[in-house]
């Protein structure tokens, strides 16, 4: 439920990027992998792999990333398109905005906190 909650707030602000935070999530780690596989982006996000596929069949579609086969045929490399890094540099002022607005709600220190715990959850879940 807390998790569902905190999405929501994130996806309220991020309403006029068109993205939900999902969405931008897996936007993040395409841009900042470059040229990442689906297997390297699924890890970096400790996201599952048909979770992420879902998700990237959905950026596809927006024309945000380009799949493409990678050096076999189970692999697929993903890429940001031009109008994906364009949709990501609108949509992160957005997130800065959910941040600033989480901040508030929850006294800035707790945000740290709140933080801390959720990468210790995610590094849990990769163990």
């Amino acid at each position: 439920m807390a998790a569902r909650s905190l999405t929501s707030v994130y996806d309220e602000h991020l309403k006029p990027s068109g993205l939900r935070s999902p969405q931008l999530a897996v936007l993040w780690a395409v841009v900042a992998l470059s040229d990442g596989t689906v297997g390297k982006i699924a890890k970096v996000i400790t996201m599952d792999d048909s979770t992420l596929t879902r998700t990237l069949k959905l950026l596809e579609r927006d024309k945000l990333v380009s799949l493409r086969p990678g050096r076999d045929r189970r692999e697929k490399r993903v890429r940001a398109t031009v109008r994906g890094r364009k949709a990501f540099s609108a949509a992160m002022p957005l997130w800065e905005q959910a941040q600033s607005s989480m901040r508030e709600r929850l006294s800035g220190k707790r945000l740290h906190e709140v933080n801390s715990i959720l990468l210790n959850l995610a590094g849990a879940r990769r163990a």
